[in-house]
């Protein structure tokens, strides 16, 4: 699960960050982004409770 989380957060990094030199909307990329940062979070969040 973390893994998949820390997959999420920096491919969601990446694509928000390389937003502006990208040839479609960078709304579009930087919404795409944002929601891969807080699945990511919401994965890591999910699965916390395996660590206690």
């Amino acid at each position: 699960m973390f893994v998949l989380s820390l997959i999420c957060l920096v491919s969601g990094a990446t694509l928000a960050g390389a937003a502006p030199d990208r040839p479609v909307p960078q709304a579009a990329c930087e919404s795409v982004g944002g929601s891969l940062i807080v699945g990511g979070l919401c994965l890591l969040g999910f699965g916390l409770p395996a660590f206690l």
